[in-house]
């Protein structure tokens, strides 16, 4: 039995027969005689006995029988976790030779006064190695029980043996527990796992959640962490489809033969007292002359024997489970009773919310688990979180929901994704109140509320995917202190958003309302049309300068590539890079990178891999999507083979007819390709003599038209604007749409139907009717929204992106030093960066708390700061 069982009445005979005495004595003062020989006394003892054996049966009853059924049907009560630490050992003196570090060294924490010493141990070997000077070796918070003889076999199915010190706790290591039973030389199965230990020879048997579907000589038992116990095969009865006894009971698994020694290799210990500081594990226990230790980060993972109470209340839903991930329900009560390293998890379809996801696929979303001592305050910030995701805890989810899935069904399981946010705000409060204190209190209230774990103000932890308003705050505080009169100016700033230098924007023609972001270092997606922005990788020390998602499969001959999407960074040492998702940038490979400065890319379609033309400084180049693959420069001039090009654009005519276009720099013209962008197959068609910035392809029905945006060196020159040329005809005539064109260099080129969108380097953004026979460039109003550079200039406009066709609104977003702007008519534009009254996520995200900063003042005073 591993879970403790309450009683409902303690009283034993003993105390029964001492209750009615002293009634007695009270009731009937006169009776004096209380000896044993005395009738009436005789009486009170039967009724005594008659009534322990009541109590004794409602004891049974109600919660008594509760677990007993739940116990019964194989609810298991939640081991505690052992916390781990990575140990970096040091040399403490001049000698150079190695120093070994032996498995199960044991390492304590250096506490003054403490009541009970903390104490780490190794599990694996390790060593200062000749030369260096330190190494890191992983220990846990826990002790050591090497092979404890549990029991003999008896060779009797169902026998039951218990390991001497209970509980057995979790780590990270799949083999932290083995079971091991003696067998003779040379009788060992093929493929076994075999260990000596004190002169013998013991198999390693597996564990196993149930005996359901094993094979009969199958070497597994149940084990209970909780109460150590160990648990081997029974027999049953069972019958055949036609009702028949098989003449005797089966035994339905293989159990220890008659004599044999069964041990038990095991940790015991763990709990959350082992989630130590850093640099807190300092004391070696077991002597290691010369050398000295630290942990340089805190350690992490350790938690208590689940309590009885959540038993409980998790009962009744695992037993529904079945133990089978049909339900989402299922997905995520498997995922956090069988990691302890995880604290919460959120299943989805992926077919439901992606366009490249397969039928079928299921993801769940894990929380980690983080002790009360790792978030003190209640403060938990991403970096906290992403500390304690402990990669073999989610493959080890994942590996256990993949045995329990259906026939159809995959799954995939990931570690959660957080956007922090800020709350500025101001609350007035009556006289006589501490400012101080009540700030304070507001704060805990906010960290407590705005956290993806469960706190005493959030019983269950921020929901997956719930937005943040602002009339949540001001509820939310107001209802904090008793002596707050009112909330004002409640504002949101997420750390992580596109604010500033946003040279690549783009819409991904694949998933609805789905937007980039390149911002520096820091590449963002909005999946709710540019209202609310999350950041999905950093590149430290590159900087974003083109984002380009696979184009939609509209044409003929087209492969549809959804999720794919390909960003060029350049990094600080000049060189440049590319990155590839093929998932909507929830993962990235880095699959090139060049010393020749990339100026831009595009998606071709020559295969069902698909592949990457790459515009350099130095040529131009394609990258096949294949592992191991390598850039092949493309001739595109076989005079000069060197040639650097700014731009490259990839399409498909209405007749399937794949083509390329790139613009040469040093102002040597335009090439085009109408066979895919195979060498030999470029021709010039024209613009020798200009600067061609930006080429873009417009699919006009059955036209496939060519835009060029032209550069302009002179600030003080209004700028030639752009060219446009229909291709597929016997020759290419380039058209200039310079009229009405005030903003210098042409940056980047979009279009909505009937209109061109144009960024500029100082006219902000100019439109043109693409269906007049004379377009004319409107200019931007100084009132527009765009952000000023001063009076009558615009900020550079760096790039500019409209919607796909699917999205209920045609949206154009632009790029700026200032961050992104977006605008349904062209005319006002509205920042898409800042979060106003809401902060939202996808459905698989959460919110946590950044630097809260409320200011308390008087209704009467002045700010407390």
């Amino acid at each position: 039995m591993s879970l403790p069982v309450p009683d409902l009445d303690d009283r034993t005979f003993a105390d029964l027969v001492l209750e009615a005495r002293e009634r007695l004595a009270r009731s009937c003062p006169d009776w004096t005689d209380l000896s044993v020989h005395d009738p009436g006394l005789a009486l009170i003892e039967v009724f005594a006995h008659l009534t322990e054996v009541m109590i004794y049966r409602l004891n049974r009853l109600p919660e008594k029988a509760y677990i007993e059924f739940l116990d019964l049907l194989g609810v298991p009560r939640h081991p505690p976790a052992a916390a781990w630490v990575d140990l970096t050992f040091h040399r403490a003196g001049t000698t150079e030779t190695p120093i070994p570090i032996p498995a199960g060294t044991r390492v304590a924490a250096a506490r003054e006064g403490a009541s009970e010493q903390v104490v780490f141990v190794t599990t694996e070997a390790g060593g200062i190695p000749t030369g260096q000077t330190e190494t890191t070796v992983r220990a846990y918070h826990c002790a050591l029980i090497p092979g404890e003889l549990i029991g003999t076999g008896t060779g009797l199915p169902g026998q039951r043996l218990r390991s001497q010190h209970a509980p057995i706790v979790t780590t990270t290591e799949p083999s932290d527990l083995q079971l091991g039973v003696e067998i003779r030389p040379g009788t060992a199965t093929e493929g076994a796992v075999l260990r000596e230990f004190a002169g013998r020879t013991f198999q390693i048997w597996q564990p196993v959640p149930t005996f359901a579907g094993a094979n009969p000589g199958a070497q597994v038992y149940l084990l209970d962490r909780a109460s150590g116990g160990v648990t081997f095969a029974p027999a049953l009865d069972l019958r055949t489809p036609d009702g028949t006894r098989p003449g005797q009971l089966t035994t339905v698994a293989a159990v220890p033969p008659a004599g044999a020694q069964v041990r038990l290799w095991y940790r015991t210990g763990g709990g959350p007292g082992g989630n130590v500081a850093a640099n807190t594990l300092t004391k070696l226990v077991d002597a290691l002359p010369g050398v000295q230790v630290t942990n340089p980060a805190p350690a992490r993972g350790g938690y208590g024997l689940e309590p009885l109470q959540a038993v409980l209340a998790r009962g009744p839903a695992e037993v529904l489970s079945q133990q089978r991930a049909v339900t989402a329900r299922d997905f995520e009560l498997l995922a956090t009773a069988n990691a302890g390293a995880v604290a919460r998890a959120r299943a989805i379809t992926r077919a439901a919310m992606w366009t490249f996801a397969k039928p079928g696929e299921v993801e769940v979303v894990l929380v980690p688990h983080v002790g009360e001592a790792a978030r003190p305050g209640w403060r938990l910030p991403a970096s906290v979180l992403f500390d304690h995701q402990v990669e073999a805890a989610r493959t080890g989810v994942q590996d256990d929901l993949r045995d329990r899935l259906t026939v159809g069904t995959t799954c995939l399981a990931t570690w959660g994704r957080y956007k922090e946010v800020c709350v500025l705000g101001r609350v007035v409060v009556r006289r006589g109140e501490d400012l101080e204190a009540v700030r304070r209190r507001l704060h805990d209230r906010l960290h407590q509320t705005i956290s993806p774990l469960p706190s005493p103000q959030n019983a269950t932890g921020w929901g997956f995917g719930e937005s943040l308003r602002a009339s949540n705050v001001y509820r939310m505080l107001e209802q904090a202190e008793l002596g707050v009169r009112y909330v004002e100016d409640v504002r949101f700033v997420v750390p992580d958003a596109p604010s500033e230098r946003v040279r690549a924007i783009a819409a991904d023609e694949y998933e609805k309302d789905t937007w980039y972001a390149g911002a520096g270092e820091l590449l963002c997606r909005s999946t709710n049309g540019a209202r609310g922005w999350e950041p999905v990788r950093r590149f430290p020390e590159e900087e974003v300068r083109r984002v380009v998602p696979a184009p939609a499969a509209t044409r003929p001959g087209m492969n549809a590539r959804p999720g794919r999407v390909a960003v060029v960074t350049r990094h600080l040492g000049g060189s440049s890079r590319v990155y590839v998702s093929t998932d909507l940038g929830e993962s990235w490979q880095r699959v090139a990178e060049l010393e020749a400065g990339i100026t831009d890319l595009a998606w071709t379609d020559r295969d069902a891999a698909g592949g990457l033309l790459v515009a350099t400084d130095a040529g131009l180049y394609d990258l096949p999507l294949l592992p191991n693959a390598v850039p092949l420069q493309v001739l595109v001039e076989p005079t000069d083979p060197s040639r650097g090009f700014t731009a490259v654009e990839t399409f498909v005519s209405e007749r399937g007819v794949a083509g390329v276009a790139v613009a040469a720099q040093a102002t040597a013209g335009v090439y085009v390709s109408t066979a895919g962008g195979q060498p030999g197959t470029f021709v010039n068609v024209g613009l020798t003599g200009i600067d061609t910035r930006a080429l873009t392809v417009q699919l006009d029905g059955p036209a496939t038209v060519l835009w060029a945006g032209v550069g302009e060196p002179d600030a003080n020159r209004p700028g030639r604007g752009c060219f446009r040329a229909r291709l597929f005809e016997a020759t290419v005539r380039w058209e200039q749409l310079s009229s009405g064109w005030t903003g210098g260099t042409c940056w980047d080129l979009a279009f909505t139907p009937g209109r061109a969108v144009a960024a500029t380097q100082s006219g902000g953004v100019l439109v043109a009717d693409t269906t007049s026979a004379t377009p004319t460039w409107l200019t931007s109003s100084v009132n527009s929204g765009l952000p000023l550079r001063d009076r009558t200039r615009f900020d550079p406009v760096q790039a500019v992106a409209t919607n796909a066709a699917t999205a209920t609104a045609h949206v154009s977003l632009v790029g700026t030093n200032r961050g992104v702007y977006a605008s349904t008519d062209m005319a006002t534009w509205t920042a898409a960066h800042q979060t106003t009254d809401v902060v939202t996520i996808p459905d698989t995200w959460l919110l946590c708390s950044g630097d809260h900063n409320i200011e308390v003042v008087y209704d009467d005073a002045t700010p407390s700061d």
